[in-house]
């Protein structure tokens, strides 16, 4: 359900990074930072995590945000600062194809999570001092505050369709940006045309304008931006809705109204959205209202699908399968999964929040052949990157990114996963076993065969291989992440494996010929040769064996299957052919959750103290660097939030008191 505009930002993205490649084409490699290594250390104890928090609010308080008391925009935070403009008409950047709402929403959300993991007063005052008057504002009186009869935008200006036009009249609608000449246009200043390459009213229309000041309205809006404040309007309602406090009271009845506004307004220009519904049925009352949310207490076929299933097991032929570039959807489904089951995290939605939040961050991992990705760390969401046919077309050892440099992290689906790891370790320890129940429920006959994924240096020790007789042939079975791993005993001078990517001897497959001789062959169902690890030694009444087979994602390999959490496949000897299904152990899952969340932590607080802010994209060329993203203080907040819980033996989900 991504917006037009939304979509646009890759392009303008795209234009930036071209840029940057001829600039810097022939810069020596930088050596790496320091950053990089903080996940080595201990995790963050809980008054570590809290320090940080509060460093993280203070910058985005004094710098993002819009404090001017005369201002219609009193208490907007904004995307993007630009730290070398400190103090001067152009330190707040917004893009027109982007939106600020946004970020100052996921920020207002973080701020209820660090609230209620904290109890620290100042991010509640921040809150409804700052941030929900503001935006309740825009939801409760966009009928008077913004038309769209007036179109300043040039000549050929991209206008906006029935998802994202305001409707005269309407409540309930959030601009993509809104403002009084405090800020200036990210895309006008690049082009030097001083009208909006989108719809919008221009105060400064007509008017000399070098500066580029933004000084009015957009006239889009987006299901995608309504979603975010969908995430916002349900967690702050939580929050005030018991208050005693008469302003508190007034606040949470204007969150209300703010709900079943945004709700109507999406009805209008899309239809039901379940992350709008779902605050406005828990703030009004109205279990009607609540039936547009799914139900997530059954399971569903999908449950496995996300970016990672989809590029590297279940993809289609010839179609590019993006990288995430952020976890909304995760955070989306996990919210109104909340308001849907009266707070309770039923264990489907469990399961789905642990399955994506482990291996959501694989398909960067994968991408990072030459070292191992920091904790935390992954792709910039402006710098889209895809898998395609199960491989990737570059690599970070390929330094095919800007300026031969690897291709730019950013600081929003790397913090954003951090807030699902930590529902996970809370929903793993409330669910003791959920992890094996997909396996138990729906293929319980498939041989069980593990994933041996461990950290460097993790006390979790090491997954068993699974053994199984075929034919002649005793093998043991085992993957780790980057290839799959047979070892066996044969009777004989020779023995052909054929190791299928799909249950039942379905699908593309690798043969591995093996002789007493020593000699081997391994090549996939088309005849190309793979790359493999072979060890053979002979026995008595036959030969021993050990083959390592690399997986297609790995750099080099020819297709032949790729070893993903709950993938099925199928292993034959001769005439005999047994299915199995790959997972990693519970314990791994764990350990690998809490190193993302907590080292996550680690690695992002380094960022902060060397660069000073949390930059919006590093390695990502022209200003990304020297940009300040509100979006990652949000995510961060949130993400350190849940360490809290997880230090204490809480569960968020317990902490919001949803009404039954």
């Amino acid at each position: 359900m991504r917006s037009l505009v939304f979509a646009l930002r890759f392009a303008l993205a795209a234009v930036t990074l071209g840029r940057c490649i001829f600039c810097e084409a022939n810069a020596a490699e930088k050596p790496a930072a320091s950053w990089t290594t903080a996940d080595r250390q201990s995790p963050p104890t809980a008054d570590e995590t809290r320090a940080l928090m509060k460093r993280l609010l203070r910058y985005v308080e004094e710098h993002h945000l819009k404090k001017a008391e005369k201002s219609e925009q009193r208490g907007m935070v904004y995307e993007y600062f630009d730290t070398r403009r400190a103090g001067h008409f152009d330190q707040w950047v917004q893009g027109e194809a982007l939106d600020t709402m946004h970020d100052g929403a996921w920020l207002a959300a973080a701020l209820v999570n660090a609230y209620r993991a904290t109890g620290d007063p100042s991010y509640k005052d921040f809150l409804i001092h700052w941030q929900l008057p503001f935006y309740c504002k825009m939801l409760n009186h966009s009928d008077r505050l913004f038309s769209a009869q007036r179109d300043d935008a040039r000549p050929k200006a991209h206008r906006f369709d029935r998802e994202h036009l305001f409707q005269e009249g309407e409540k309930g609608f959030v601009p993509y940006w809104w403002d009084d000449g405090a800020s200036v246009s990210l895309e006008r200043r690049r082009d030097k045309n001083p009208l909006g390459p989108f719809s919008c009213t221009d105060r400064l229309a007509g008017k000399p304008n070098p500066k580029f000041l933004l000084d009015g309205y957009s006239h889009g809006s987006s299901n995608h931006l309504a979603q975010d404040l969908g995430v916002m309007l349900e967690l702050a309602w939580l929050l005030l809705r018991e208050s005693k406090d008469p302003t508190e009271q007034k606040l949470a009845e204007e969150i209300a109204e703010a709900a079943r506004n945004l709700h109507e307004c999406r009805m209008r220009h899309h239809g039901p959205i379940p992350m709008c519904a779902a605050p406005a049925a828990l703030a009004n009352g109205n279990a009607t209202l609540m039936n547009f949310v799914p139900d997530q207490s059954v399971p569903v076929a999908a449950e496995l699908a996300n970016h990672s299933y989809r590029a590297l097991y279940d993809f289609k032929p010839g179609q590019r399968q993006a990288f995430p570039g952020f976890a909304d959807d995760q955070e989306y489904r996990y919210y109104f999964g909340l308001a849907r089951h009266g707070g309770q995290l039923p264990r489907p939605l469990a399961f789905k929040t642990i399955y994506d939040a482990y291996t959501e961050p694989l398909l960067y991992r994968y991408y990072c052949d030459d070292v191992a990705a920091p904790a935390g760390i992954n792709r910039f969401d402006l710098h889209p990157y895809f898998a395609i046919d199960g491989r990737l077309p570059d690599y970070r050892s390929d330094r095919k990114g800007p300026g031969g440099q690897p291709r730019p992290i950013g600081s929003r689906m790397g913090p954003q996963n951090m807030v699902c790891c930590g529902w996970a370790l809370q929903a793993l320890r409330t669910y003791p076993g959920i992890w094996e129940e997909h396996y138990q429920r729906a293929f319980p006959k498939d041989l069980r065969v593990y994933i041996d994924d461990r950290l460097p240096q993790s006390s979790v020790g090491p997954a068993p291989a699974t053994a199984i007789q075929l034919d002649s042939a005793k093998l043991e079975l085992l993957s780790s992440r980057n290839a799959l791993h047979v070892k066996g005993q044969v009777k004989g001078d020779a023995v052909t494996l054929k190791l299928f990517s799909r249950p039942d001897g379905q699908g593309r497959h690798a043969a591995v010929t093996l002789r007493k001789d020593k000699s081997n062959e391994a090549s996939n169902d088309r005849g190309e040769k793979l790359q493999s690890k072979i060890d053979i030694a002979p026995a008595e009444e036959g030969f021993c064996f050990q083959v390592e087979l690399p997986y297609s994602v790995i750099k080099g390999q020819k297709f032949w299957a790729n070893g993903v959490e709950f993938g099925r496949y199928s292993v034959q000897v001769g005439e005999a052919r047994r299915n199995f299904y790959l997972m990693s152990p519970e314990r791994q899952v764990k350990a690998h959750l809490q190193h993302e969340l907590a080292g996550g932590l680690r690695i992002w607080e380094a960022i902060f103290k060397e660069m000073g802010y949390i930059p919006t994209g590093l390695g990502a060329g022209a200003d990304w660097e020297y940009f300040s993203d509100a979006g990652g203080y949000a995510h961060l907040l949130s993400a350190a939030s849940q360490w809290l819980f997880v230090l204490d033996g809480k569960n968020d989900w317990e902490q919001h008191h949803v009404p039954r």
